[in-house]
């Protein structure tokens, strides 16, 4: 009774990672895509909202180590590597644009885009591990 038990926790953490690298890359572009019409509209926000490279910085933190663990339990349970593609160029351009706008190159609107698009494909590759987890335990 004890190894079922077991099994299941290892089943869940996987999907738990999947979820939690999915809510953090689509918090990571709702405040892409809110935070510039917030500043907009309320110009007081930026006094109370974190300064925006470090936000960025933050969240990378976040959602790399989560995504790396999510990404290699999944494939070593499903052993499908497609979701390999889309999570390497999210996390690269998380991390180009995270660099970019450090390092002033890109600035405003373009480092929203290319955060964007990688928050995008981020989602994607966390779904698609997701569901390739899923159909290998016979669950879909």
């Amino acid at each position: 009774m004890q190894t079922s038990t077991h099994s299941n926790k290892r089943a869940i953490i996987p999907g738990f990672l999947d979820s939690l690298g999915i809510a953090a890359s689509a918090f990571c572009l709702l405040q892409c895509l809110a935070l510039p019409l917030l500043v907009f509209v309320v110009p007081l926000t930026s006094a109370w909202l974190l300064d925006h490279k470090l936000f960025h910085l933050m969240l990378l933190v976040l959602i790399v180590p989560i995504s790396l663990t999510a990404f290699m339990l999944g494939y070593f349970s499903h052993r499908d590597s497609t979701m390999w593609w889309p999570a390497a160029l999210g996390l690269s351009l998380l991390l180009l644009a995270s660099v970019l706008e450090l390092s002033h190159t890109l600035e405003g609107f373009s480092v929203a885009l290319v955060t964007s698009a990688g928050g995008m494909l981020m989602i994607t590759a966390h779904w698609m591990n997701l569901r390739s987890r899923m159909h290998a335990q016979g669950r879909v």
